[in-house]
């Protein structure tokens, strides 16, 4: 389905659909400038776009916005070819003269109490273990704020229970750090490594044993959508899987040096 077809299938119309084509290949032609793939952009790249645009182009504010809503369903759409596993331009807007990269954050024992309140119990043996599973993967990403690409490259071994840290491995956009886990994360990480992560390779069948959530791309990112769905029953103000790692990083930031946070957060 090419992006055009995605637009029209989605309802755009068709002046509509032409200007966001301009603006996308504006966006591209940017990219290629500055020798970044789409796959590669990160959000310090997307604010150095919004910039370009200001001060470069002398777009206002409310053209600013429209361009970064452009990207933002172009990257909807490589999301759904499963071409892409993040959106970079998700809450991300123009507020005055500043850039307001999102707002609503959490405070750690909000994030924390996500996690002590999400419930696993099912009468059905998959259903349980899929919601561990999911568990497992909350606690990630509300301690130590691992990006949708990390947890798709993440292998079982990286996982060192006897010395409470996890290895997550470097990306193209990421670099890879050791982090130390939360006691609380232990004895579902022992559960799901010992006994849930063997039952559900037999039921799903995969190809890569080595994956601690086994999926591709497409399906990772499935996992961590039914998440954020199911967080906000918990707390309305939840709303993207940025908002809870920009969440945990402004925590960080009240403790740690910038630097500290920078390896945190595997800022390259």
């Amino acid at each position: 389905m090419s992006y055009e077809e995605y637009l029209l299938q989605n309802q755009y119309s068709q002046n509509t659909v032409a200007v966001h084509k301009c603006r996308i290949e504006r966006f591209k032609s940017w990219l290629k400038h500055y020798g970044i793939t789409a796959q590669e952009l990160s959000y310090g790249n997307l604010l150095k776009y919004a910039k370009y645009l200001q001060t470069e182009k002398n777009y206002e504010r409310q053209s600013t916005n429209n361009e970064l809503r452009a990207v933002k369903l172009y990257y909807d759409y490589l999301i759904a070819k499963g071409e892409a596993m993040e959106n970079p331009a998700e809450d991300m807007a123009i507020r005055g003269k500043r850039i307001k990269v999102i707002s609503n954050l959490l405070s750690e024992e909000e994030l924390e109490d996500l996690y002590y309140s999400y419930d696993i119990e099912h009468y059905d043996t998959f259903f349980k273990a899929t919601k561990l599973r999911d568990k497992v993967v909350l606690g990630l990403m509300v301690f130590q704020g691992i990006t949708g690409v990390e947890l798709y490259h993440l292998q079982e071994e990286y996982v060192q229970l006897s010395k409470g840290k996890i290895d997550i491995p470097s990306t193209r956009r990421s670099n890879a750090r050791t982090m130390k886990l939360q006691p609380c994360q232990m004895m579902d990480l022992l559960n799901y490594t010992t006994t849930t992560r063997q039952y559900l390779s037999e039921r799903i069948q995969t190809s890569n044993n080595e994956q601690l959530i086994f999926g591709s791309a497409s399906q990772i990112r499935s996992i961590t959508a039914r998440i954020i769905r199911n967080l906000k029953q918990y707390n309305h103000k939840v709303t993207s899987y940025s908002q809870i790692r920009s969440s945990l990083i402004v925590n960080w930031l009240s403790k740690h040096n910038l630097r500290q946070v920078q390896y945190l957060a595997g800022h390259r």
